[in-house]
């Protein structure tokens, strides 16, 4: 019996291991990742100095398109109301 409880905490034993080592590899890779997408912001920024103040204006167009027609859907919608 006691070849049994012996084998059962060895293998309880790996598990933490293997639990530890897993948890301990993927933060190593989220790093990685991290660190990774910083040197690409960087690379981006360097090499195409303008592709940010692009992006801002082409966000900035669409929010201001979209506004727009949403005034225009409410204001639709106030003049369907008061013709009622």
């Amino acid at each position: 019996m006691t070849d049994k409880k012996i084998d059962f905490d060895c293998l309880q034993n790996k598990a933490k291991e293997l639990a530890y080592t897993s948890v301990g590899i993927g933060i190593l890779a989220f790093q990685k990742v991290q660190v990774r997408r910083r040197e690409l912001a960087e690379e981006i920024d360097t090499e195409f100095p303008h592709a940010k103040a692009f992006a801002v204006k082409q966000v900035e167009t669409t929010i201001s398109n979209v506004a727009m027609v949403l005034n225009s859907i409410i204001s639709s919608r106030s003049d369907a109301q008061a013709s009622k």
